[in-house]
């Protein structure tokens, strides 16, 4: 059995099976992972040489959990961060190392959406790409749990002498507090003041013909090879990391860390078309 998943549990929190080679270590296996409650009896079915992953968002005893996810740059940005937090929260942090970063955990009165906090935006191949630096994992996340393996063979760790029972708990000010330290690293352009944003372009009766949802538009107009993922979502290989739901109604794009509905989808396709 997974032993792994059982202390999860024991703990509070949701686990989710993930693989057991390659890309799908770090992947969740099981339909419906976002929601699903699993019981002890149903874990001890789950393979042994599995990772498991926690899920992020609200656990079993009503407390939020939220992740931040320390990716590219790490060991430059990550010192200063814990330095700043140091000043600022004085409780032992909960660090998981990963084969690129850390994973900091904590608990929270309310439940976040997970979101980039700082990166980079660089171009690649004439296509701009968002190099992620902090990114919050929330609602609708998973992270990998310590002990786990990295695709690269090494394994995730805790970095202290503390483990999943010793994360703190941050008041909704705590949040607030640590998200603005974390802005602090970002080195993308900023936002144009409230009341300046542009609506998104309305859609032209010749896109729309037969087109009924953002799988339609994706398959009519940007077309390319398709993967079914574990969890039935649907990747369009070749676009930078697009990702679409099963039923079609909502995309992200992992490069433009940006998503939404139909009328988003094809504002993002022209304005990347244009770019082209």
């Amino acid at each position: 059995m997974n032993k792994k998943a059982l202390r999860l549990i024991d703990l509070g929190l949701h686990p989710v099976l993930l693989g057991s080679e390659g890309d799908d270590l770090k992947r969740p296996l099981h339909k419906g992972w976002q929601t699903a409650v699993y019981t002890p009896d149903e874990i001890t079915r789950w393979p042994a040489q599995n990772n498991v992953g926690i899920r992020c968002g609200l656990q079993r005893d009503g407390c939020a959990l939220i992740v931040f996810d320390f990716d590219e740059e790490a060991e430059r940005i990550f010192p200063t961060w814990q330095w700043g937090v140091a000043q600022r929260f004085r409780q032992p942090l909960v660090i998981v190392a990963s084969a690129r970063g850390y994973h900091v955990y904590f608990f929270s009165e309310e439940t976040f959406p997970g979101q980039t906090m700082a990166g980079r935006l660089v171009l690649v191949n004439g296509r701009r790409r968002l190099v992620k630096f902090i990114e919050t994992l929330g609602q609708g996340r998973q992270v990998v749990a310590a002990g786990g393996r990295h695709p690269t063979g090494q394994r995730y760790r805790f970095l202290t002498d503390t483990g999943y029972g010793d994360i703190p708990q941050l008041s909704a000010a705590d949040y607030q507090r640590l998200s603005a330290l974390s802005r602090t690293f970002d080195e993308r352009p900023s936002p144009p003041p409230p009341g300046h944003h542009k609506a998104a372009p309305a859609i032209a009766p010749d896109h729309l013909d037969g087109i009924h949802n953002c799988l339609d538009y994706a398959r009519r107009h940007l077309g390319g090879p398709e993967q079914v993922e574990r969890n039935g979502d649907i990747r369009f290989l070749g676009q930078g990391g697009l990702l679409l739901t099963a039923d079609g109604r909502g995309w992200y794009s992992f490069s433009d860390d940006t998503g939404g509905g139909l009328a988003d989808l094809v504002a993002w396709h022209r304005a990347v078309t244009k770019e082209m």
